[in-house]
C-alpha cells in the first residue's frame, strides 16, 4: 500500500486528512511541523507528502529547501496544501521541487484523488 506524509501544524486538517487518506488505502503518517516532516523522511521516505507552507518552526518551503540540499527523499511526491494563493508562492513551490499545489479550503476526497495520482506516478522501491 501506499504511504502518505500528512504535514500540517492544525491537527483537525491532519486528523481528516488522515481519516480520508485511510479510506482510499494509505499507509498514513503524521507531522505538526516542518522539523518533524524532515526527521520522518530521514526516517523513512513515502511514496507523496501532503504539505502545508505556513508552520512554526521550519515552514514548508524549508522543508523543500532540506529536501533538495540534503537529496533527502527524492522519490517522494509532494503536494502543497496551503491558504497561500498568491502565484509568487506556487512558483516557489514548484521551484523548490513539488509535483502538486491545491489551496484551502479544499475537497478532501479530490485531494485524496490527487494524492493517488502522485502515488502512481512515485517509482516504487
Amino acid at each position: 500500500m501506499p504511504e502518505v506524509l500528512l504535514v500540517d501544524d492544525d491537527p483537525d486538517i491532519r486528523g481528516m486528512l488522515a481519516f480520508t487518506m485511510d479510506d482510499y488505502g494509505f499507509v498514513v503518517r503524521e507531522a505538526g511541523d516542518g522539523n518533524q516532516a524532515i526527521a520522518a523522511l530521514e526516517e523513512r521516505a513515502p511514496d507523496v507528502m501532503v504539505l502545508d507552507l505556513m508552520m512554526p518552526n521550519t515552514d514548508g518551503f524549508g522543508v523543500l529547501a532540506a529536501m533538495r540540499e540534503r537529496n533527502l527523499a527524492p522519490d517522494t511526491k509532494v503536494l502543497i496544501l496551503s491558504c497561500k494563493v498568491d502565484e509568487r508562492d506556487l512558483t516557489r513551490g514548484y521551484e523548490l521541487g513539488a509535483d502538486d499545489y491545491v489551496t484551502k479550503p479544499f475537497d478532501p476526497d479530490q485531494l485524496a484523488l490527487r494524492v493517488q495520482e502522485l502515488a502512481v506516478a512515485a517509482p516504487r522501491v
